[in-house]
């Protein structure tokens, strides 16, 4: 039965409870209203602990009373299982944990927010941890000094004495403690509780001729904090930034350091830039600011310490991670792009090449080095500095090419290679702008880049900085020093202006040194274009660089350094201000850990697209197999003249181009060009009216799209829709139905058929939309309907 209750009365109206009959007439029926609240139970069978049925869920919606009626006339055939709800066998225990649960819902839901408990709770207790505890004052642990400090950084709680304080934290001198004031916490330091923090020797082995150094700087995660730091000053002689080094502090000198930054500050700062690509300045001043926030005692500075550790770490652990120290030779035997980290799924000979890979030449394809090139005009840097006040570390050791043999290729042909050339393409601005330079005060207007153009992956000795645009000269090098790495002899390079740039290629090399001379034959190298920036080139480009039409490429786009740019665009605002090495290393780390990303998801990446590939390919082959078949049902001999040009041409791309189109596609413009011309010689004898037919047909277009376009609209709107989302709509209605009008007032004219056309349509079809209204292009009507214009 429906009951009334008073509680849930809204804003839909009275809302109704199921409830029980007891088999008795004296149960009131509910009124003819016209919206209630209905709740429904669901009555799937399910056993419940004890082979009763349970529900699983409640859903609650409001709805009509003559809908609910001619949906469900009977309410016993909605709810068999209704009887239940007293004894409370409905309930499902994976859903409902008890009773209690539904009986407080109702009372959840009127909770105002001045009444909810929890807050006032945690608020609470966050204070209470601002109070002294301990009644007598006394020391937790020997119960006899008075308990006065405790420490934020610990998880015990509990307060100590001084001496107990210093005892207890022997080996961790960088915990944060505050001391007991009467009535509030101050901040101290271990240093002024008297401890001592010894190097140079086992733990709890002191020196005997300790060297004190007061106030010694340490930056750690949790602030900036000053240490009275023992070092070891007897017969063993270790250099004191030795002695640092061993408890992983990076001193920030070697004579007499009185400063330092814990490994794990260091490794939490690269790891947070290479994610959120914060800046150093930004990091350094959140531990100033968690050190001190007031302002009142602000922290020893060290942040041009910090920046030249920074760079020392990143270099020190990039030859750590490639076994730089167990060489015999160290660091000054690694080899260019040594410490580049390399696509593991791009063939590399010796260590994932079969050993006759390069024998079968049906399978040879499969072995192609595919390379992507592309530059980044936003990561430039400003003229600060110089290489020779600030060099870099990484001397070609990794992603950046070496900058001073870089530098000395720019001077040795930067006149003898031609800066312009007419481009036989469009009007692109990587060429008429290659010799433009940069914004005024820029020493790199951008960088340029190679790289793995399957995978996403920077390639070794790929990466250098632009001077101007670019210049063929420039990329020229970066192209050729990646290739003298161990690649395979046969090539794949996408670019964005491939089609102009490939041209001069190999001459070019044979001006260049040997060193930089590829082992590649030019036959054996193919160029294209990226698929989106493919449209922008003329038609004959389209056709002879498309990935598309090029055969053992797969579906690689040529697109990956734009994906690369858009992780390291972030960097452009640090960078730009950095001097020429700090901003090399800073990028080789970045360049080095986005490959590392790469690596650790490639399995995961290949498998899901090898699935994707498989079930592809089925699909297209069934495809292709049933178009051919019902090519060669009428044109058997033309297939097989087709199939012998495609395969011609994929062997020689010098041959004539399949699919180059034969015959020019029509457009829109260009069918509004030759309407025009044929009004112009038409003029004389045809109707005259200021809009002219060819501008009639355009119109219908235009308007056949706004019709398209309302259409979506009304879709759009949903039952829930707002008074100004419908305004709109109607709003836009109004216009095109206007316009509609007047077109129909010129069609009149060129087409006087379509007026007993539509007077028909009135009277056998009702009123349509306005998106359905038809408008009787000519292509629509019989011969000798209107102007043979329009025909």
């Amino acid at each position: 039965m429906w009951n009334y209750n008073p509680k849930k009365h809204g804003k839909s109206g009275p809302a109704w409870d199921v409830t029980v009959s007891d088999g008795t007439n004296n149960q009131p029926s509910a009124p003819a209203t016209e919206r209630y609240q209905h709740t429904h139970f669901s009555t799937k069978t399910k056993a419940g602990p004890t082979g009763e049925r349970v529900r699983p869920s409640i859903r609650r919606s409001t709805v009509t009373l003559a809908a609910l009626e001619s949906e469900h006339p009977v309410m016993e055939d909605l709810y068999p299982s209704i009887a239940d709800l007293s004894s409370g066998s409905f309930l499902d225990p994976d859903y409902v944990p008890s009773a209690e649960v539904l009986e407080g819902i109702e009372e959840t839901e009127t909770i105002t927010r001045a009444e909810r408990p929890l807050g006032i709770e945690f608020l609470n207790e966050i204070l209470k941890l601002d109070a002294f505890k301990t009644e007598d004052n006394a020391c937790e642990v020997c119960k006899v000094d008075s308990g006065l400090f405790r420490c934020l950084s610990c998880m015990d709680t509990r307060c100590l004495c001084q001496t107990c304080m210093v005892a207890a934290h022997e080996g961790l001198p960088l915990h944060r403690i505050e001391e007991w004031c009467s009535s509030f916490f101050r901040k101290t330091t271990l240093a002024q509780l008297g401890l001592k923090y010894e190097l140079g020797h086992e733990y709890r082995t002191p020196c005997l001729f300790p060297a004190i150094v007061p106030d010694f700087v340490v930056v750690d995660t949790e602030g900036i904090h000053t240490v009275n730091m023992a070092f070891c000053n007897c017969t063993q002689g270790i250099p004191r930034h030795i002695q640092l080094l061993r408890q992983r502090l990076f001193p920030a000198t070697t004579i007499y350091p009185h400063s330092a930054f814990t490994f794990r500050v260091l490794h939490l700062f690269q790891l947070l830039s290479f994610m959120s690509k914060v800046s150093a300045y930004e990091f350094y001043h959140t531990l100033a600011r968690l050190t001190d926030n007031s302002g009142m005692h602000a922290p020893p500075d060290r942040y041009q310490a910090f920046l030249r550790v920074l760079r020392e770490w990143r270099h020190i652990h990039a030859l750590k991670r490639f076994g730089r120290g167990h060489e015999p030779e160290g660091i000054q035997g690694t080899k260019q792009g040594e410490l580049a980290l390399r696509c593991p799924a791009c063939p590399q000979r010796s260590i994932n090449l079969p050993p006759d890979w390069n024998q079968n030449l049906a399978t040879c394809w499969l072995y192609r080095l595919f390379l992507a090139i592309d530059v980044n005009f936003r990561l430039r840097r400003l003229n600060v500095s110089s290489d020779r006040s600030d060099p870099g570390l990484n001397l070609g050791y990794a992603y950046f090419v070496d900058e001073t043999a870089f530098r000395n290729h720019i001077d040795m042909f930067g006149k003898v290679i031609p800066e312009e050339e007419k481009s036989t393409c469009n009007n692109h601005d990587a060429v008429k702008l290659a010799n433009s330079r940069g914004g005024h005060g820029a020493a790199a207007t951008g960088v340029g880049a190679v790289v793995c153009g399957r995978h996403d992956m920077k390639r070794p000795l790929s990466v250098g900085d632009l001077q101007k645009g670019e210049r063929y000269l420039n990329m020229d090098y970066f192209v050729l020093s990646t290739l003298t790495d161990d690649t395979p002899p046969d090539l794949v390079i996408s670019y964005d202006i491939a089609c102009q740039w490939h041209k001069n290629f190999f001459a070019q090399i044979s001006e260049y040194p040997e060193l930089l001379r590829p082992k590649q034959l030019e036959r054996n190298i193919l160029y294209l274009v990226p698929k989106f920036h493919l449209p922008a080139h003329i038609l004959k480009c389209r056709d002879d660089f498309s990935f598309n039409f090029s055969a053992k490429v797969g579906r690689t786009d040529g697109e990956a350094p734009e994906r690369g740019w858009a992780a390291t665009n972030a960097l452009a605002a640090s960078t730009k201000e950095m001097g020429p090495g700090a901003r090399r290393d800073t990028l080789d780390d970045h360049f080095g850990d986005y490959n590392w990303r790469k690596i650790i998801t490639l399995a995961e990446t290949l498998y899901g697209r090898l699935k994707e590939a498989v079930k592809a390919r089925l699909e297209h082959v069934e495809e292709f197999i049933g178009y051919e078949d019902a090519l060669q049902a009428e044109h058997s001999e033309s297939v097989h003249s087709w199939r012998q040009i495609v395969l011609l041409w994929e062997s020689d791309r010098t041959q004539p181009n399949p699919f180059s189109p034969t015959l020019r596609s029509v457009t829109e413009n260009a069918v509004r060009l030759e309407l025009a011309r044929q009004e112009k010689i038409a003029s004389a004898v045809e109707i005259r009216h200021d809009v002219s037919p060819s501008e009639l047909i355009a119109q219908g277009l235009q308007l056949e799209e706004a019709q398209v376009r309302l259409q979506c609209d009304i879709n759009a709107l949903g039952s829930h829709s707002t008074d100004l989302q419908r305004t709109k709509v109607q709003a836009q209605d109004n216009h095109i139905q206007r316009k509609i009008e007047a077109w129909i007032e010129v069609q009149k004219i060129y087409m006087p058929r379509t007026t007993l056309l539509r007077t028909r349509m009135k009277t056998a079809v009702p009123l349509e939309p306005l998106y359905r209204l038809q408008r009787f292009p000519s292509i629509s009507l019989p011969p000798h309907s209107g102007s043979t214009l329009l025909i």
